[in-house]
């Protein structure tokens, strides 16, 4: 049962807060860090206590939900399926251009692993490209960074000895620079593309030097061979055969069936 709330109680200590609170400014010159660190621990916590007690017994209810265009998961979801909305352009044959953002590669070939997605518009691999910096305010300031992304995984994918780069596709979107990883994060979350997950990690690396530290090959360079740093001595093969990556594929979309 919810405990009683003496309210005349609550308000006498209300006002007696209040009465310690100065109204003007604040000298914490004398307060001990430690000290200082407890109260605003303390207030903080008392303050949602407050809030929520506001909440409970205002006459006037919340609404259920308050749209703010500027939370990163609104942004997101709206950079993420304007993306989805953009004609899709064959990946071996992409012009540079102008602009960072978020990109999406679908795949249309044979390999039996990714027999689920086929014909689908479920992503194989989402990411984003990042301006050189954040003030880039065009897309000539945030350079072709978008299709470098696109033509390295393009190098990555004509490496492979099992895939062909005319089976894939991409989608892109150039965004305000800053806004890439909030589209990004919508992309994953909401696709789960397998390139994307730990069962089929390492595509979107560019090398892996045994001279500089100790790499395992990522399932992705054991499921599609072919890049030739992935194999150079001193690179550890993985414990996993192909068959058990594509098996932990085909339970992932067992789990995770792709999107229309």
């Amino acid at each position: 049962m919810p405990e009683p709330i003496d309210y005349d109680r609550l308000a006498t200590a209300l006002e007696e807060l209040l009465a310690c609170v100065p109204t003007g400014g604040i000298d914490a010159s004398g307060l001990a860090t430690r000290r200082a660190k407890k109260l605003v621990a303390e207030i903080r916590q008392a303050i949602q206590r407050l809030r929520e007690l506001a909440h409970a017994i205002d006459p006037v209810r919340q609404p259920p939900t308050m749209l703010d265009p500027y939370q990163p998961e609104v942004l997101g979801r709206l950079i993420g399926e304007t993306m989805q909305e953009q004609p899709r352009h064959a990946l071996a044959s992409l012009h540079d251009f102008y602009g960072s953002g978020v990109y999406a590669l679908y795949y249309r070939g044979q390999h039996a692993a990714y027999t689920p997605i086929g014909g689908k518009n479920t992503p194989i691999y989402a990411g984003k490209a990042d301006p050189p910096t954040p003030l880039a305010a065009t897309p000539e300031d945030q350079g072709p960074r978008l299709s470098i992304r696109l033509r390295e995984h393009a190098k990555s994918i004509r490496a492979a000895t099992n895939l062909s780069i005319d089976d894939f596709d991409c989608r892109f979107l150039v965004v305000k620079s800053g806004l890439q990883k909030a589209a990004e994060d919508f992309l994953l979350n909401y696709f789960r593309p397998i390139w994307n997950q730990p069962i089929c990690k390492g595509f979107g690396k560019h090398g892996d030097d045994p001279g500089t530290r100790s790499n395992t090959r990522s399932e992705w360079d054991t499921l599609h061979p072919g890049r030739a740093w992935a194999s150079r001595a001193g690179n550890t093969p993985n414990p996993k055969t192909p068959d058990q990556i594509m098996a932990e594929i085909a339970a992932h979309f067992a789990r995770t069936p792709p999107r229309e």
